[in-house]
């Protein structure tokens, strides 16, 4: 996982008129652009990159030549829904959040397992060797109720020493990173391809994936409507990803030689960078996990973006996947 990590949540009244046409009869398939939160900057993207540039989502006649970005939230989802084609891959608390808000949405697939390579790292010459260590110190997470600011309250509240440490909102990675080489903050989150690059500069205290095995955070998010009337292209969406992903792994150099366009950095470094994602099962096929999903709820109630009980299995439809996934 590269680049900043989205603010989750947002207003969704806006999103009222676009609901309307839903279930109206649509033009046919022909050259539309699927939204993909954070694509080009986060890598769960990357499987899109490559079925593009691979011509998978022409063979498999997915009627989609191209992908819109969006900044996750609220806006990922109105892109969505105000786009011809409202099938999209979003963040999970995006998609909760749209559903608690009152729009009809399902969950068809799961693109991740885990959060990826992010990581909270301090100096090479801090004092800090320990988790315990942070007592007293001060944090840094990306924004307000973003995926940064969950899995920093869920590891800290875990290891008993949530009250006793200060965390506070730096505006980015980038801006995170700035405030800890200032002193401003005594740890920082950083993810790749910084953590390979600035190895010698800064150490890993919090390595996410050791204390959080489980993260789904981005899924295939559309409504009942659509699917119900377009069913064959979502599946030929899920597959065409899929088969990216096998060809990611049987043909790494393709893999990377895509990285390295459509993410601006060294062909060399994005050839050393795949292999730690495969490594740490950090892409699924499409099928859910369903720990992960546990994992992000508690989060949304952690910064009190839900309240109550959520059961979040009742906006998954498993009906698009292929059949070995829908175990």
């Amino acid at each position: 996982m590269s680049g900043q990590l989205s603010r989750r949540g947002a207003v969704f009244g806006s999103l009222a008129l676009p609901l309307l046409s839903l279930g109206m009869p649509r033009r046919a398939w022909a050259g539309e652009r699927m939204v993909v939160s954070q694509y080009g900057v986060v890598l769960n993207s990357l499987p899109w990159a490559v079925a593009q540039s691979s011509g998978l989502l022409a063979k498999e006649n997915t009627g989609v030549d191209g992908f819109v970005g969006a900044n996750g939230g609220g806006a990922a989802v109105r892109n969505m829904l105000a786009s011809d084609l409202p099938f999209a891959e979003l963040s999970l608390p995006a998609a909760i959040s749209a559903a608690q808000a009152g729009m009809d949405v399902r969950l068809v697939f799961s693109s991740v397992n885990n959060i990826g390579e992010l990581s909270w790292v301090v100096p090479q010459d801090s004092p800090i060797k320990t988790l315990q260590d942070l007592k007293g110190k001060k944090l840094a997470y990306t924004s307000p109720r973003s995926t940064t600011e969950m899995i920093l309250r869920i590891i800290l509240t875990k290891a008993g020493i949530m009250d006793t440490v200060s965390i506070v909102p730096a505006g980015g990675i980038g801006a995170g990173i700035t405030a800890l080489n200032e002193g401003s903050v005594d740890a920082a989150p950083m993810v790749d391809p910084l953590l390979t690059t600035q190895a010698s500069k800064y150490r890993v205290i919090i390595p996410v994936n050791q204390y959080i095995p489980d993260l789904c955070w981005s899924v295939g998010v559309t409504t009942p409507a659509f699917a119900a009337a377009h069913g064959d292209q979502i599946r030929s969406l899920i597959l065409a990803r899929r088969m990216a992903l096998q060809l990611m792994q049987s043909d790494l150099p393709t893999a990377a030689a895509v990285y390295a366009k459509a993410w601006n950095i060294n062909p060399q470094l994005a050839a050393s960078l795949l292999p730690k994602f495969f490594k740490m099962n950090f892409w699924s096929q499409g099928n859910f996990n369903l720990a992960g999903l546990q994992t992000q709820v508690e989060g949304m109630h952690l910064v009190g973006q839900l309240k109550g009980p959520f059961d979040v299995t009742s906006l998954i439809d498993k009906s698009y996947l292929p059949a070995d996934l829908q175990t």
